[in-house]
């Protein structure tokens, strides 16, 4: 199975209803296509997109996964099926990204920011949804020269889903093979 990673604020002071049922439909979205979400686990645009998937009708047991920053289970977001406290704080951005084979930001502040920086630079395919935070800043555009794609834009859960489904077999068979000179 594929798994899709959900980056996005740890809180929804000051996003939009158009934003939170953006995070809610991309969850659903995520696993009414056969995927699994992964995310980091706690509150905010994770928690909807988590609360999302669970909705879906297509969900299944261990198909909601959280990559928690510390080592206490019960932290994780009540939607979550498969809590991992893997001990990281916010080093579980790259934790979370490099599990996964493409990664969706709705909205977003620094600790999205982080993932999409270390999205970029692992060659993931890197969808930007939504018209706020980061996601909105990044969508269509380029982190930098080493890669010929670009951050895609979507603006609806169903355009980001078929994005994924269109682009995620050109990812496949691409590694990270270090930093080159």
């Amino acid at each position: 199975m594929k798994i899709i990673a959900v980056c996005g604020n740890a809180s929804l002071k000051g996003l939009s209803e158009e934003t939170l049922e953006l995070a809610y439909e991309t969850g659903k979205a995520i696993i009414d296509s056969g995927y699994v979400l992964a995310c980091g686990g706690l509150g905010g645009i994770m928690e909807l997109a988590c609360k999302g998937a669970r909705a879906s009708k297509n969900h299944k047991p261990n198909t909601i996964i959280g990559i928690l920053p510390n080592y206490d289970r019960s932290i994780a977001n009540p939607y979550v099926d498969l809590a991992l406290p893997i001990g990281f704080d916010m080093a579980r951005n790259l934790s979370l990204v490099s599990i996964s084979h493409a990664v969706i930001a709705i909205a977003g502040g620094s600790g999205t920011l982080n993932e999409l920086s270390a999205s970029w630079q692992l060659g993931k395919l890197i969808v930007a949804l939504g018209n706020e935070g980061y996601a909105n800043k990044l969508g269509g555009t380029k982190l930098d020269d080493r890669r010929e794609d670009m951050i895609y834009k979507a603006n609806s859960a169903k355009e980001a889903l078929e994005l994924v489904g269109e682009k995620l077999p050109l990812y496949e068979g691409r590694f990270f093979a270090g930093i080159k000179k």
